[in-house]
């Protein structure tokens, strides 16, 4: 069985803008998206140009947008696609600047996550000092903290963001679960800098909670939790 399948090229060498190009492949048992991609490029267009990196949902690379909604191509199956659509449209994520065809200028986003300092900050480092989470935190503060420590940074959640659509300096979904995660650290001493980082004017408190971020997120890491603790803990 042959499915349709429509994917944005755009070549700054060539084109003054991106437009759909047609192909048809032929579908097989298990396929993602990402094969999909494989597929075109190798037998039929090998100057398609895309990121791909592990094939298993954990490097976040391979994050396209499928059928206007942002996803990984390595998780995505094309039998859910085609249960939405009858053709399948692979387009490269929002929000971001287009280099080639489905590959993404996003140092913008890594360097917002740099901003948020994902690192421990203590005056003194302690190599003998032993920290035991189970003891220091509750169950509800356990689930969340592994819950941030999942985001793979693969900018789906930022991607479909509406806020970001209207304030493009949003601090956004991502950046947020990274702050949240090192809120929830008690080995962390720089927390003043890092809650006025995301509390500032496009902050935190900017979000509609159109809770978009969540329904795409692929690793179920709830950013959406994540801005409402940043909010209540700067709040008290």
């Amino acid at each position: 069985m042959n499915i349709p399948v429509k994917i944005f090229r755009y070549n700054p060498e060539k084109d003054k803008s991106g437009h759909l190009v047609d192909y048809s492949v032929q579908l097989e048992t298990g396929m993602s998206i990402l094969a999909v991609l494989h597929q075109i490029h190798d037998e039929q267009d090998a100057t398609l140009a895309y990121r791909f990196s592990c094939r298993g949902a954990i490097c976040g690379t391979c994050a396209v947008t499928v059928n206007g909604i942002p996803r990984l191509a390595c998780k995505t199956q094309v039998t859910d696609i085609l249960q939405e659509r009858e053709a399948i449209y692979i387009e490269p994520l929002t929000h971001f600047g287009v280099i080639k065809d489905l590959v993404v200028d996003k140092r913008p986003f890594w360097q917002a996550i740099e901003k948020t300092m994902p690192w421990l900050v203590r005056e003194k480092e302690l190599p003998d000092e032993r920290l035991n989470y189970a003891e220091t935190l509750n169950k509800m503060q356990l689930d969340q903290l592994n819950r941030s420590a999942d985001c793979i940074k693969c900018a789906v959640c930022f991607a479909g963001c509406p806020k970001i659509d209207e304030e493009p300096e949003f601090i956004g979904p991502a950046i947020s679960i990274q702050i949240y995660r090192q809120l929830f650290d008690p080995r962390d001493e720089n927390t003043e800098k890092r809650l006025a980082y995301s509390t500032s004017e496009k902050g935190v408190f900017a979000c509609d909670k159109h809770a978009v971020c969540v329904k795409v997120c692929p690793k179920d890491c709830r950013p959406l939790r994540a801005i409402t603790f940043i909010q209540n803990r700067a709040n008290k």
